[in-house]
């Protein structure tokens, strides 16, 4: 009996030890979305950092439930990079926000968004997440 309950510990532990460690980074609390209406157009480009000057009264959609900030993390995951020399008419921000704290933005454009200064297309799937 002594044997059984020292193997269950030692099984139990392995199993805990050998669990993939996630990188807090790499973990998201939530996701929010910032945006206007995408097809809005202006007489110039609008950069990332101009974004809440020319749209302070932007829309707002919050994902808190785990099922939903995994499927728009799932949409970020596979998007494709592009070396094109665009940079994104901004048309929303995504803020991406991390158990310790740290904020990940992204400036979203209809035809491109930058994310960890690379630039990507912006997945049509996105656009429709944000307009639902």
């Amino acid at each position: 009996m002594k044997n059984l309950s020292i193997t269950a510990i030692l099984i139990a532990f392995t199993l805990f030890a050998c669990k993939p460690k996630t990188n807090p980074v790499d973990e998201v609390k939530s996701v929010r979305f910032k945006f206007t209406e995408l097809g809005r157009e202006t007489q110039f480009r609008i950069t990332c950092d101009k974004f809440d000057y020319y749209f302070p009264e932007g829309k707002v959609k919050n994902f808190i439930q785990k099922a939903s900030v995994d499927s728009v993390m799932l949409l970020l995951t596979d998007m494709k990079r592009t070396d094109d020399g665009f940079q994104p008419d901004v048309r929303g921000k995504i803020y991406i926000n991390h158990p310790n704290n740290a904020v990940d933005t992204l400036c979203v454009g209809v035809k491109v968004l930058t994310y960890k200064s690379a630039t990507y297309e912006t997945p049509q799937s996105l656009l429709a997440l944000i307009q639902k």
